[in-house]
């Protein structure tokens, strides 16, 4: 592809991601997320779908540093949605789990995202959508094999 095109489609590509994402994210924080962050969520969901694990590993996941994880985790663990379980054999080992009122919490924010992105979804065309959401995944593909740049 051409350079001009290239840096044309690439302009386009920002001025729509910066919009949606900004847009997206205050939708979900307003109508989705109401007790806690999206980071937050992120993280209940995470451990919700791949079970308990250690700070580390969630830092990791969520992409930010080991004490950023650790606040978030304190305000998670405040609110009942997280919990940490010591290491029976070593008792320096804390891992991370989702409690009863985090799989609540972890329902409801997908129950609530569901009908946020559907209502979306629904303007579009069966073979957008499969489309869309095919893009998508080769990107996330592309961006885990490149670590990221």
């Amino acid at each position: 592809m051409e350079t001009q095109k290239l840096d044309s489609l690439i302009t386009r590509y920002g001025e729509v991601y910066l919009f949606a994402t900004r847009k997206i994210s205050s939708m979900i924080t307003e109508h989705v997320m109401k007790d806690i962050t999206i980071e937050q969520y992120f993280a209940v969901r995470y451990l919700k779908k791949h079970g308990r694990c250690s700070a580390s590993q969630l830092a990791e996941v969520c992409g930010v540093n080991r004490s950023a994880v650790t606040a978030m985790v304190d305000r998670l663990v405040a609110k009942g949605y997280v919990s940490r379980i010591r290491d029976d054999e070593d008792r320096r080992m804390v891992y991370l789990d989702i409690t009863e009122a985090g799989d609540q919490v972890y329902l409801r924010g997908e129950e609530r995202l569901r009908q946020l992105v559907e209502s979306y979804l629904q303007e579009l065309e069966e073979s957008e959508i499969e489309a869309f959401v095919s893009i998508y995944e080769k990107i996330a593909t592309i961006i885990s094999r490149n670590g990221g740049m």
